[in-house]
C-alpha cells in the first residue's frame, strides 16, 4: 500500500469515527498507540506514566472527535493532543518546586508515516466508549470530571467534596477498570 493509500485509509477511517464508528476509531487507535507510546515514554522517561498519559490521550481524542478538522491529518491531531496531555501531566504533578521545563525539542511533532501505525485505533475507540458507559457511576463521574470537562484534579476534589487523593485513586481505578474490561475481550 502507498502513501496515498495511507493517507486515504486515515482520512476514511477518521471521518467514519467523526460519524461514531467506534471500530473506526479502534482501527485508528490500533494504528497510533504505538507512535503516541513510543513518544509519551520519550517524553516522561518511563512506560508507566507513558501508559497513563497514552489512555488519557485516547480517551480525549474520543471524546473529542466532533472537534476534529479534517484539514489535518488525524496523525498530526492525536500527536498533538498526546503533547498536550503531557505538558498538562507537567503542570498538575507534585514537584518539589513549581517550575516544570518542558524542552520544546522533545515535544516536536512526530511523522507518521508506517502504514502499520496508521490502522491501530479504531476498534479501541469504540471498546473504550462502551466501557465507560459499564464503569461504576463514581468512576464513571471522575472519567467525565477529568476527560470531557477538563478538570484539574484540585477542581474534581472540590465539586465532589472529597480529598485530591481520593481523586487520584478513583481515577487510576477507573483506567484500572477500563483496561481490565478491553482486556477481557482480546
Amino acid at each position: 500500500m502507498d502513501n496515498d493509500d495511507n493517507t486515504a485509509l486515515e482520512q476514511s477511517l477518521t471521518e467514519s469515527a467523526r460519524g461514531g464508528d467506534r471500530e473506526a476509531f479502534e482501527r485508528l487507535f490500533d494504528c497510533h498507540r504505538k507512535v503516541v507510546m513510543s513518544m509519551l515514554t520519550r517524553l516522561t522517561g518511563n512506560k508507566y506514566d507513558a501508559g497513563d498519559l497514552m489512555q488519557e490521550t485516547f480517551i480525549k481524542a474520543f471524546l473529542n472527535m466532533s472537534k476534529y478538522d479534517s484539514r489535518y491529518r488525524f496523525s498530526q491531531w492525536i500527536v498533538t493532543i498526546a503533547r498536550n496531555t503531557f505538558i498538562d501531566h507537567c503542570r498538575h504533578r507534585d514537584t518539589r518546586d513549581d517550575t516544570v521545563t518542558i524542552d520544546p525539542a522533545r515535544t516536536g511533532d512526530l511523522a507518521v508515516d508506517n502504514p502499520e501505525e496508521k490502522i491501530i485505533i479504531d476498534e479501541q475507540r469504540r471498546e473504550i466508549e462502551h466501557n465507560i458507559d459499564a464503569l461504576s457511576c463514581n468512576y464513571k463521574k471522575i472519567i467525565e470530571m477529568r476527560y470531557y470537562q477538563g478538570l484539574s484534579y484540585e477542581e474534581i476534589a472540590e465539586e465532589l467534596s472529597i480529598p485530591v487523593g481520593t481523586v487520584k485513586t478513583r481515577l487510576y481505578r477507573a483506567k484500572e477498570r477500563l483496561n481490565e474490561l478491553i482486556g477481557k475481550k482480546r
